[in-house]
């Protein structure tokens, strides 16, 4: 699979509002999904950094794979590409990865195979809060 992140990336610099933020990976990850800019203030706040499932919830469907992928023990990045690859997803199936380091947070989009989509922060090492499967209504 081809890295497509310069291509859908629209923020060079996170925007900083009151009540949260539009963060790079994020806000480029949604336009991967064709969530149109424009149509959101922000992607997190400190009351919810996960309001960008919100965002995408509202053109696709987003389900948790959590449990599937046993990510309460948060797995690095390596540990949930060789989860992904025994899975019986394809490359057609497309997963929204969010990862945490000591002090910041980043999201990704992988396909089924375990294969990068989407990553503004290539070569980081990131364990594995949550992964959720996003398909069409």
């Amino acid at each position: 699979m081809k890295d497509l992140t310069n291509f859908y990336r629209t923020l060079n610099d996170h925007i900083d509002h009151n009540k949260g933020r539009k963060t790079v990976c994020v806000t480029t990850c949604l336009n991967y999904f064709q969530v149109p800019f424009d149509s959101y203030h922000y992607t997190s706040s400190k009351n919810n950094y996960q309001a960008y499932k919100n965002v995408l919830r509202r053109y696709w469907s987003v389900r948790s794979r959590k449990s599937e992928f046993k990510i309460a023990k948060y797995p690095t990045m390596t540990e949930l590409r060789s989860m992904l690859k025994k899975s019986n997803y394809t490359e057609n199936d497309k997963f929204i990865v969010s990862g945490f380091q000591s002090t910041s947070a980043h999201l990704m989009v992988l396909d089924g195979n375990g294969e990068t989509i989407i990553d503004t922060a290539k070569g980081c090492k990131w364990r594995i809060r949550d992964v959720a499967i996003v398909e069409a209504k």
